[in-house]
């Protein structure tokens, strides 16, 4: 009998990441090795993290935000100095929309965390610890970092509203000159803060997500093709896996630009 079930989005992007890793060169360990395990939980964990970071400010700060909104609305109206407060209005809604702009500082954060935190695993594996960082080696490999965020329009739109919030109090202005403004603000005004609406923040989230399994797929892309310089080293090479390492090297460096390019459309 099929098993009709299947695996949700979150269950299937670890499956492709740990595609992925089993392609690394002399990566058969089972998942009894700690330093693999640990790895995958943590893939798995900081996943989760960043999908309940959406549904946190969708499903709680949000609608918290709304009530205190109605009561404090309340409160004013009925308070002796109602007739000196102008327009509450405006004022109270800028609340809602502090709260979802501070929605993809949160969200962004755990993304930024767990994509550093997984890079550091990766050079800490005492394995293939080559000494070279990979987001360096990728810079100078390749001419790209998995850190430069502008290079993807989903990961660069969440990564702009959060630097806008944090730097700019919500208005819509580059922190630096040299990055462009995403697409969806190329004709908002420098003077007005930015608003997004609960269904925006969690459509430009969930399109930050879809894209988590291709940077993942583009980082163990970069350090399957380091690990294969690596054992092509003097201190490392033998006849097998050098052997292995040779074969690597040519199918995966095309594989790793291709990547990138898909990363970066």
């Amino acid at each position: 009998m099929t098993n009709s079930k299947q695996a949700n989005a979150f269950d299937q992007t670890v499956f492709q990441i740990a595609g992925e890793f089993n392609k690394i060169p002399n990566y058969e360990k089972s998942m009894e090795d700690p330093e693999l395990r640990a790895m995958h939980t943590f893939i798995a964990i900081g996943m989760a993290g960043i999908v309940e970071s959406r549904n946190l400010v969708s499903a709680s700060f949000v609608p918290a935000t709304n009530k205190a909104i109605v009561k404090t609305r309340q409160m004013l109206r009925k308070s002796v100095y109602a007739n000196m407060l102008g327009n509450i209005d405006d004022n109270l809604e800028d609340l809602r929309d502090e709260t979802v702009r501070l929605g993809y500082v949160f969200t962004f954060h755990k993304f930024e965390s767990f994509i550093k935190q997984l890079i550091k695993m990766l050079d800490e594996r005492q394995d293939t610890n080559t000494g070279t960082p990979l987001d360096k080696f990728a810079e100078k490999e390749f001419g790209f970092s998995p850190y430069q965020w502008f290079k993807n329009p989903a990961v660069h739109l969440v990564n702009f509203i959060s630097n806008c919030t944090k730097h700019q109090d919500g208005y819509c202005r580059l922190d630096n000159p040299k990055f462009s403004i995403p697409y969806e603000f190329k004709s908002h005004s420098q003077d007005e803060k930015i608003v997004r609406t609960v269904k925006q923040y969690q459509v430009d989230i969930q399109n930050l997500i879809d894209q988590i399994t291709l940077l993942i797929t583009v980082i163990t892309s970069l350090y399957q093709f380091r690990t294969a310089l690596y054992f092509l080293s003097d201190d490392m090479f033998n006849e097998d896996i050098g052997a292995q390492a040779i074969a690597q090297l040519t199918s995966i460096k095309p594989s790793v630009y291709k990547k990138i390019e898909e990363y970066c459309q």
